[in-house]
């Protein structure tokens, strides 16, 4: 593994998904995620944080009744 390899092989483990494998005619193959610039893929600790701390306030915003709301 080169040194920047190295370097990035720690943000790459928290990105959802990199193992994926997809079955396909040939057999099961790794999922190629080729579309970087529009969206990029969940990573692990932001989608944590967004869920531990951002989810529980969110509430339905048609609501004035609760906290949530």
């Amino acid at each position: 593994m080169s040194s920047l390899e190295n370097h990035f092989s720690k943000f790459r483990k928290n990105i959802v998904g990199i193992n994926a494998v997809i079955e396909t005619p040939y057999g099961n193959k790794p999922l190629i995620y080729a579309d970087w610039i529009a969206s990029g893929r969940l990573y692990g600790p932001i989608e944590k944080h967004i869920s531990d701390v951002i989810g529980p306030m969110v509430g339905n915003t048609h609501s004035e009744s609760s906290t949530t709301g």
